[in-house]
């Protein structure tokens, strides 16, 4: 049994993930959700952003923080979906093909919620640099996490494609582009109120769905790891953390 921080996007990513990473490892792990906070109240909120936040807040004193909590943790897990380097020019601030004044002076953050910068952001999308579906969003995402960290003992960053929500359309319905189309969650997931006998509420996640979606993707996780790249990658690294 491993001890495992988790750091997310949201509580239906952490439940997917605890779930994969105890059929992977074939224990049943203690995990320890530290982003976003349970109640989604915490200083960082939850999304994308609230990760950039907490690695970048984190980054000096992250093994420090890991041998604290008790019991200490082995390794964490950060998990970032894919659609980030699709739609947010701000994740691609940092990029080779941005001209951009404020590269390297200001925190992108700041600028895009200033709307003199935000209207005048020289970021182009799609990225000339990581326009590739899939595999280069992941690299892209991957190296932006990595950077915020400085070092990544310890860790395992996987990126789900467009997001983990991918994970569980193949699970269920075997699509084999699946980590091709965007937004799977409204696209397939909860284009109906009905999705393989389980009642969708609109278009909000519950966690009391993903905890039903969860068995399925286990069930099936080789049909995942066949059709989703990240998620093959996903189970290398946790085995190789987990040994």
């Amino acid at each position: 049994m491993k001890n495992i921080g988790i750091i997310c996007e949201g509580p239906t990513d952490y439940i997917i993930l605890k779930n994969v990473i105890n059929l992977i490892t074939g224990d049943t792990n203690y995990f320890v959700l530290l982003q976003p906070e349970p109640d989604l109240r915490g200083q960082y909120g939850n999304g994308w952003k609230g990760v950039w936040k907490w690695c970048h807040d984190y980054a000096s004193i992250r093994m420090q923080l890991m041998d604290k909590i008790q019991p200490t943790l082995d390794f964490l897990v950060i998990q970032m979906d894919g659609d980030v380097s699709r739609k947010e020019k701000v994740s691609h601030c940092g990029c080779g093909s941005v001209k951009c004044p404020l590269q390297n002076i200001r925190n992108p953050l700041e600028c895009d919620i200033k709307p003199e910068y935000r209207n005048n952001c020289p970021v182009l999308l799609p990225c000339p640099e990581h326009n590739a579906p899939v595999s280069s969003y992941m690299e892209h995402l991957k190296s932006l996490i990595r950077s915020w960290l400085k070092e990544i003992d310890r860790t395992c960053i996987v990126i789900p494609c467009d997001s983990t929500e991918a994970w569980i359309a193949a699970a269920y319905d075997n699509l084999p582009e699946i980590e091709f189309m965007e937004n799977p969650w409204e696209n397939v997931i909860a284009k109906k109120k009905i999705y393989h006998g389980i009642r969708i509420s609109g278009k909000n996640k519950r966690a009391r769905i993903f905890e039903q979606f969860a068995p399925v993707v286990c069930k099936n996780w080789d049909r995942v790891t066949e059709l989703c790249l990240s998620a093959r990658e996903f189970e290398r690294d946790i085995s190789l953390l987990g040994r």
